[in-house]
């Protein structure tokens, strides 16, 4: 298994999100929304196509 190393994290700070404690894959991460993690709580959510409306048979 390998390791990774964020360049914004300084001893458990991440300096790109207001200096707050290092959670890969937060908001504002440079993981974010990049990589599918084992916490679902950090994915992003699944996008649903929007639907596709029915065509108009009123035109005459």
């Amino acid at each position: 298994m390998s390791s990774w190393g964020c360049p914004h994290e300084i001893k458990g700070i991440c300096t790109r999100v207001n200096n707050l404690p290092c959670d890969l894959g937060m908001k504002g991460c440079v993981l974010f929304g990049r990589f599918r993690f084992a916490d679902p709580t950090k994915n992003r959510p699944k996008k649903v196509p929007a639907p596709i409306p029915a065509p108009d048979d009123d035109k005459a």
